[in-house]
């Protein structure tokens, strides 16, 4: 490995306005010292300088996916989590099931309804009768693809003394039939009544797949990632694995303290806002602020919508408090108490109502103590009425939309909120043209993190479904969806001095592609690949690619 190199002969897409594209781009010392064409770049480097020539390769800034779960990714791995993304029937699933590894409990993630063809055409619905029949006494939970719900069989509803006669819980449903017994499904924070039972992997086993799960994603050219949920026993793993020096990846931690539940009581949160260290890190692994739950998924008909899901109902917010009008206010407190602090707020929000309610909040925050470099950020944001996109322009609140979201959740979307309203989710050209800073990602393990996948998305190339598809209307240009995964993530980070783009001084993360991304056709973008990535200067992946010297 290397901190000191050259690399020339190729396409350097640096994404700063002031340098446009180059030839050749010298790093030393972790940072970006040159850019511009071959001779002069290499008249640069010191004598002896490794370099590689790229032979007409493009180079990327380092990719930054903007809301990434690492370590619920890494759990997600076949050695803990039966994977349930690809079944397409009940049977695929029972085999899925049966092929589980032989622990106390069975732990599933990946189903949807949509995918699961009894589920989708209405033949049979998700029960803990049918999951008894293939997993016995065995406590049994799997995780719907949005983790936003659980499915459970009758030995984990016993196990957690889930019976008719238990309410639900604040923000959360356990659905029932007819006679009010539990069907099997936790919604929301209900899944919190089961999650705490499910053996945990140990210190060692966690870290090592952390680790293992940061190469997987270098290989795709990923230098950075925002986590989202971050609770103070994953923010010591990270802590231990920088220490260990097995960070192949920059973590920004967005710390939060109540999952799996949704819901952050005022309380709770100053009691850990002013008990917590939030300026410890590095250019490495920082906090960038705190994650808040607005609502919950339109999959689910948890979303807070103005117009009503196909029951009549509106969803609701998730914070606390017994009606619309308090749990309004509880959300106000809750940003202003962050605001008041210096901490910045990301908050998960995909209904338009809630939204709404999100932009008051931030802007009832900044009136009264104003903060005009807050950058707050909607998550997701996947539906937005059409006044807010200026209001979030002029707060300069940021939107992390989820192109990839279009791939996976398309058919289960439309299933809920129809195709007209589901042709104006994550308004990414919108949000460009009034100004708002915008970045995209894969919120993985609810989809598989490749950017790739979701440039083709906001360009306009078909996916895998027919909802994945924009209107040309709603397209991007090639760079503007790129910026979406280098220079808009390390706006909302405010590390757009540090990272983002390829300037003498920035550090020096950057994948080399074996193709330009800009240019290349459809179905040439989606099979790029990151011949060599490197973070800090340092090599961390290579693939069919020679350093000289």
């Amino acid at each position: 490995m290397t901190s000191d190199l050259l690399l020339r002969g190729g396409l350097v897409r640096t994404f700063d306005a002031g340098l446009g594209n180059a030839t050749a781009i010298l790093l030393s010392g972790g940072r970006v010292v040159a850019v511009g064409d071959d001779d002069t770049v290499s008249a640069a480097a010191a004598p002896g300088t490794p370099s590689i020539d790229l032979r007409g390769r493009t180079v990327l800034p380092g990719i930054n996916d903007a809301h990434l779960h690492l370590a619920w990714y890494a759990s997600a791995g076949p050695e803990f989590c039966v994977n349930l993304a690809a079944a397409a029937s009940l049977d695929e699933v029972r085999r899925a099931l049966d092929a589980a590894p032989p622990d106390e409990w069975i732990v599933g993630r990946g189903w949807r309804e949509t995918t699961v063809a009894e589920f989708a055409d209405g033949r049979a619905t998700p029960s803990r009768a049918w999951l008894d029949g293939v997993t016995g006494n065995r406590p049994t939970v799997l995780h719907h693809a949005s983790s936003h719900s659980v499915w459970v069989n009758s030995a984990a509803l016993e196990r957690a003394g889930i019976t008719a006669a238990i309410p639900d819980p604040t923000a959360g449903e356990i659905v029932r039939d007819a006679a009010g017994e539990p069907t099997g499904i936790l919604v929301e924070s209900a899944q919190e009544l089961v999650a705490g039972l499910v053996p945990q992997p140990s210190r060692e086993e966690r870290l090592d797949a952390t680790a293992r799960t940061m190469a997987r994603l270098n290989r795709l050219g990923v230098t950075s990632v925002t986590d989202p949920i971050v609770p103070p026993g994953l923010w010591q793993d990270y802590r231990e694995l920088h220490a260990a020096g097995r960070m192949t990846l920059r973590v920004t931690a967005l710390l939060h303290w109540n999952w799996p539940s949704p819901t952050t009581p005022v309380a709770d949160l100053i009691r850990a806002l002013d008990s917590t260290d939030l300026g410890t890190g590095d250019d490495l692994l920082r906090i960038g602020g705190i994650k808040l739950f607005a609502d919950g998924v339109p999959t689910h008909c948890t979303a807070w919508m103005h117009q009503p899901y196909p029951d009549g109902g509106h969803g609701g917010l998730v914070t606390a408090g017994s009606g619309d009008p308090d749990r309004v206010r509880e959300l106000h407190e809750l940003i202003a108490a962050a605001h008041r602090r210096r901490v910045r707020v990301q908050v998960h929000v995909t209904g338009d109502r809630a939204a709404d309610a999100v932009v008051d909040a931030i802007e009832a925050a900044a009136a009264a103590d104003p903060w005009p470099d807050a950058r707050h950020v909607l998550i997701h944001g996947t539906f937005l009425s059409p006044a807010v996109h200026e209001r979030l322009a002029r707060t300069g609140t940021g939107v992390i939309t989820s192109s990839l979201m279009r791939t996976f959740s398309g058919p289960s979307m439309v299933r809920i909120v129809g195709e007209d309203r589901w042709s104006e989710a994550f308004p990414a050209r919108t949000l460009l043209d009034h100004g708002v800073a915008v970045a995209d990602s894969s919120d993985a393990p609810v989809t598989e993190p490749d950017w790739r996948r979701g440039v083709a998305t906001f360009t306009g190339e078909p996916g895998p479904n027919p909802f994945s598809l924009l209107s040309q209307d709603k397209w991007l240009s090639r760079e503007e969806a790129l910026r979406l995964w280098t220079t808009g993530p390390a706006w909302l980070e405010h590390a757009e001095d540090r990272k983002g783009t390829l300037a003498p001084g920035r550090l020096a993360d950057l994948a080399v592609l074996d193709r330009d991304p800009v240019t290349a056709s459809g179905r040439e973008l989606l099979s790029a690949r990151s011949v060599l990535t490197v973070l800090g200067g340092q090599i961390i992946t290579s693939s069919q690619i020679e350093v000289d010297g």
